[in-house]
């Protein structure tokens, strides 16, 4: 299997411990459902099911990156969040499949066919990108701010 990761780092400032890490991060996870969190050394891993039934939330079917990781070096007050990200930009590339077939069997232009399923592909690409760098910067913001 191919390996995609989208990697992220930040600075926490006012010397942060790894249990104040630990804490922020395992509050995230349980903010976001994520079932199997585990703690070896300097890293937080929360791992989930791949597809995920949740009509409690606004869609019913949640896809999950796989796993995430969280590594802290207390020394540097360095956050690095890793999150596999094969699985989800394989879903988008299906779903841009999918808008071309539809486009494809509808509208018969060949430009319109390919164009905007990779304009598609890019732009949930990007969201979804942009999702993940939020979850570090809702931890780091709350880390930031919060005195010892």
């Amino acid at each position: 299997m191919l390996s995609f990761h989208y990697t992220f780092k930040t600075e926490i400032k006012n010397g942060k411990t790894f249990k104040n890490v630990t804490d922020m991060v395992q509050d995230s996870f349980t903010e976001r459902d994520v079932n199997t969190i585990t703690i070896e050394n300097n890293v937080i891993t929360g791992k989930d099911k791949l597809f995920k039934l949740d009509f409690s939330q606004r869609s019913p079917l949640v896809i999950s990156p796989g796993k995430e990781y969280f590594i802290y070096e207390e020394d540097t007050g360095v956050l690095t969040y890793k999150i596999e990200a094969f699985y989800s930009i394989l879903f988008n590339i299906a779903y841009a499949g999918i808008l071309f077939l539809i486009l494809y069997n509808f509208v018969h232009h060949w430009i319109i066919e390919l164009v905007i399923p990779v304009l598609f592909f890019i732009f949930i690409t990007a969201i979804e990108y942009f999702q993940y760098q939020a979850v570090l910067n809702k931890i780091s913001g709350k880390l930031n701010e919060t005195r010892l």
